[in-house]
């Protein structure tokens, strides 16, 4: 059984595409490198869908996707919490209504009604680093055939994301975003980030003790808390530094490496 666990959020944490850095620190890959080769395991918590090649030079023990919808650990799927049919077409039918562009994720790919829309385009530009179409988009696809985990929607302004939210299902879980862009991430009820994480480290019967968990953001700041070692990054919010464990370096000055060092993880 390993030691000590810790998860990783990616984006403002391991990467942060906006600013330019889109591959994780060279400090960061050996701290987590020498992390595992203690026994220990690292484990990525995104509202991504899927790992972006950004991190291909890591290698981590298990996944918590889709902000705790899908948990996949040493090529197991332990979670797969998919949106309904009749829960895409509502997402769809209501981002009509506000003008919005959605996007649909799930670990296959994928779908998005106009992937030449700027909102779209401006999407990619921050989160993928590209203007280019992912290519695990599905260009043509029917409703029936998507396994999405999360929609996310897009807007224009921040008053048609809040009128849009206030028609979704009120269990639903909902992450709006105002700084980089306008948009929101939708899940349904279940597992979130922090509850998935605390699911995954007991099951593999590893003791709170030795948890540890990294994020910049809202929608860490649950796991944050759930966590012993809850620690957010010197560029987070306010919000997460205020309930933080410790706050460590920001993610372009070492950060995730100083933490595991200070408290001799490493």
């Amino acid at each position: 059984m390993a030691n000590k666990i810790t998860f990783l959020d990616i984006d403002g944490t391991m990467v942060d595409v906006p600013s330019g850095m889109v591959e994780p620190a060279e400090s960061t890959v050996k701290a987590l490198n020498e992390f595992r080769s203690k026994g220990n395991y690292t484990v990525v918590a995104t509202a991504r869908s899927k790992a972006p090649t950004s991190i291909s030079n890591l290698d981590f023990d298990g996944y918590i996707f889709c902000n705790g919808n899908y948990i996949v650990f040493k090529d197991e799927v332990l979670y797969d919490n998919c949106l309904s049919v009749e829960d895409i077409k509502y997402i769809i039918n209501l981002s009509k209504k506000y003008n919005a562009e959605y996007i649909f994720s799930g670990i296959d790919g994928t779908w998005s009604n106009d992937l030449d829309n700027p909102l779209n385009i401006k999407h990619r530009e921050l989160f993928l680093g590209t203007k280019d179409k992912p290519k695990d988009a599905f260009l043509s696809w029917e409703i029936e055939d998507v396994h999405a985990n999360m929609s996310t929607v897009l807007f224009e302004t921040e008053e048609d994301m809040l009128s849009f939210k206030e028609e979704l299902p009120k269990n639903w879980s909902v992450h709006p975003y105002v700084e980089a862009n306008i948009r929101m991430d939708i899940h349904l009820p279940g597992l979130s980030k922090g509850t998935a994480v605390e699911f995954l480290f007991n099951k593999l019967g590893i003791s709170k003790e030795d948890t540890f968990a990294f994020g910049d953001a809202q929608n860490d700041i649950e796991m944050i808390k759930l966590v012993k070692h809850g620690i957010a990054m010197g560029n987070g919010t306010d919000e997460i530094k205020s309930i933080a464990y410790y706050v460590t370096d920001a993610v372009d000055n070492d950060g995730i490496a100083k933490a595991l060092k200070k408290f001799k993880a490493i």
